[in-house]
């Protein structure tokens, strides 16, 4: 009786412990979490990967930043990584890659522009235009008024919301 009790408690404590709280795919609540992410993949006048550090005057992290400005004109920090180029099976995507998860969740508060500053370079301005029937896509990347291109190649079916920012 008592390891029937034990075994009833366990599955009475998982059960409470993977209730899902919203209506996203997955087994339960224990599943593994992802964010929406934004990727941008930067390029010189050449075509050069300038997140690569194989590129010459590549950015490293310490040269980049990403932020927008408050309502009272203070800036706030995003953060960010840099991803290699990596592969998929036989699909190979060749560009590193800026990945933030904020930008989404501030768009979905407050939708207001925000700023890529490389280097020395002035900052770039990013405005981006959510899909409003589908949660988290990203339709539009203007940078600078300009609108960017998105990747449209099979890697996109499994890493949205890349797009090619060209100095």
């Amino acid at each position: 009786m008592k390891k029937f009790l034990a075994v009833l408690a366990i599955v009475f404590l998982a059960n409470l412990g993977c209730k899902k709280l919203d209506d996203n795919d997955g087994l339960c609540a224990c599943s593994p979490v992802t964010e929406p992410t934004v990727a941008l993949v930067v390029k010189n006048a050449a075509g050069a990967d300038m997140l690569n550090p194989a590129t010459q005057g590549y950015f490293t992290n310490a040269n980049i930043q990403l932020y927008y400005q408050e309502n009272g004109g203070a800036l706030k920090q995003l953060n960010f990584y840099v991803r290699p180029s990596f592969s998929y099976g036989s699909d190979k995507f060749n560009h590193y890659q800026l990945h933030t998860t904020e930008i989404i969740k501030h768009i979905a508060v407050n939708n207001h522009s925000f700023y890529l500053k490389l280097g020395s370079n002035n900052p770039l301005k990013l405005d981006f235009e959510l899909k409003t029937n589908e949660k988290y896509k990203v339709i539009k990347l203007l940078v600078d008024d300009v609108e960017a291109p998105a990747e449209t190649g099979t890697v996109a079916a499994y890493v949205p919301n890349i797009f090619y920012i060209n100095l």
